[in-house]
């Protein structure tokens, strides 16, 4: 699709995928503004975000998930060109994400003797962690209370 004129200058006909007027340099197209605290996806990178610092062309987050690899980062820049803001469903999974993340697991990582919350706010003990997926967690609303290290912990049993 082409774009319409340049506000700018008025110059008409520019190419399909440009972003600035090839004559006055003027941006042509509305990109999404990020500000501190908006939740973005990075669609190429499987990326998602939650913005920390913001400039025109960069964003910045302490912590970043990957969707594809179910993987959590540290320390990430953005260039804002390919970012997008989130959905609703993509910030609940990124916050269960973390959730994991602050607990020391990979995302929707969980092992027999781990403590979850169910949407009833039945509290359940893990015995086959096969059978707890990421779509448990996402579509039914559990959340991970504690893991089984962090029980052991609690409750002395390395303690010889």
């Amino acid at each position: 699709m082409l774009n319409t004129e340049c506000k700018q200058c008025h110059k008409k006909w520019h190419h399909d995928n440009a972003k600035y007027c090839s004559m006055c340099g003027n941006k042509l197209i509305d990109e999404p503004e990020f500000k501190v605290g908006d939740y973005v996806v990075d669609d190429g990178s499987y990326l998602m975000m939650k913005v920390d610092e913001a400039s025109d062309s960069v964003v910045c987050s302490k912590i970043c998930y990957n969707f594809r690899y179910f993987r959590v980062s540290i320390n990430f820049v953005c260039e804002t060109g390919y970012l997008r803001h989130a959905t609703p469903e993509e910030i609940a999974e990124y916050e269960s994400a973390l959730h994991f993340y602050k607990h020391g697991r990979e995302p929707f990582e969980v092992k027999k003797g781990d403590l979850i919350r169910t949407p009833s706010e039945k509290i359940t003990l893990i015995w086959n962690p096969e059978n707890y997926t990421k779509e448990e967690f996402l579509d039914y609303g559990w959340k991970l209370l504690k893991t089984a290290e962090e029980i052991d912990e609690w409750l002395g049993a390395d303690d010889e």
